[in-house]
């Protein structure tokens, strides 16, 4: 008798459920007023068909166009950070090719593969004798140095590491050389 009533208690409420979740409810409030443009939208909404799939090229001789996947991946993942690093690192300091990549490259900087910071500093576009310049012009900011100590400076290995070529010619810009 017992479980009985507990089986119709359950359908019971079961029933009462059921009804409350398919008969409109009255508002409490007003109906608040939706914009037009929400409302034009909503009506003119139509379902979205899509153009059947197309294959998938193979090789640029099966398309003329280049796909944004292989324009993509133009430089790996790493090189893309490298390359980011030393924009960053010419935003705000000189550096020669050498001063840069070993920067990039080195545990003491941001610990790149040399190959990997290698490649990112050829693939930007930087005007190394103006870098030649800024390094020069930064070391007689705060000391000084004869014309030769300087282009001594910004060629040592030890130093900036720029060529004789571009050392002359950031020197030769400076007071120091005029």
């Amino acid at each position: 008798m017992k479980k009985v009533l507990i089986g119709v208690g359950v359908g019971f409420a079961l029933l009462v459920i059921a009804t409350a979740c398919n008969s409109p409810t009255p508002r409490a409030s007003a109906p608040t007023e939706q914009p037009a443009a929400a409302t034009t939208q909503l009506a003119t909404t139509q379902p979205v068909t899509y153009p059947p799939s197309a294959p998938w090229p193979t090789s640029p001789s099966h398309n003329n166009e280049t796909s944004t996947v292989e324009a993509a991946a133009q430089f790996s993942p790493q090189v893309e950070m490298a390359r980011d690093k030393a924009q960053s690192y010419l935003g705000f300091s000189a550096f020669s090719r050498n001063g840069l990549i070993r920067q990039l490259s080195s545990d003491a900087g941001e610990g790149f593969p040399k190959s990997v910071a290698t490649e990112a500093v050829d693939s930007l576009s930087v005007d190394w004798n103006a870098q030649a310049v800024k390094s020069a012009e930064n070391y007689l900011s705060f000391t000084s140095f004869s014309c030769s100590g300087l282009k001594q400076q910004l060629s040592s290995s030890a130093g900036e590491g720029y060529t004789k070529a571009q050392a002359a010619y950031g020197a030769g810009q400076t007071d120091a050389c005029k």
